[in-house]
């Protein structure tokens, strides 16, 4: 015997094969009877029941309007002794008391002028302050004449 040559003493373990796997062949589902039509009635004010969304409110805006608080607020600091300003929102008859209260007045002690001037700034600055909206409330809609 060889030394050179290998004798093995103990028996060879075959290597392990590997283990393949076989996919089924497809096997088309059995045809189903169409189902019958049927009407349904549809749902009535289905809302989702975790979470109901708030219903939209709109934000009141003023209607247009030819009466610009800007424009009456100017007049009523400027002019305000004459009562234009209540002539340019309509109110005649305030603005004819403002107006015959300060010629009037200028004739007899002077203090006339000075009385509606100050009430036409007041009413001036007050026009200004306001919003767009309070002011065709409260002025061009309700129609009041003063304050």
């Amino acid at each position: 015997m060889d030394d050179n040559q290998f004798t093995p003493q103990e028996p060879q373990q075959a290597a392990p094969q590997p283990q393949t796997y076989e996919q089924p062949a497809y096997q088309a589902p059995a045809p189903q009877p169409a189902p019958q039509q049927t009407y349904q009635q549809p749902q009535q004010g289905y809302q989702q029941p975790a979470y109901q969304q708030p219903a939209y409110q709109a934000q009141p805006v003023a209607p247009a309007s030819d009466k610009n608080k800007l424009v009456a607020g100017l007049l009523g600091i400027f002019l305000g002794s004459l009562g234009i300003h209540k002539f340019y929102l309509g109110y005649t008859k305030a603005a004819v008391i403002m107006l015959v209260v300060s010629l009037v007045g200028s004739l007899l002690f002077g203090l006339g002028p000075i009385v509606m001037g100050t009430i036409g700034l007041i009413e001036g600055i007050i026009y200004l302050t306001k919003n767009d909206q309070d002011f065709y409330n409260i002025y061009v809609a309700n129609q009041k004449q003063w304050f």
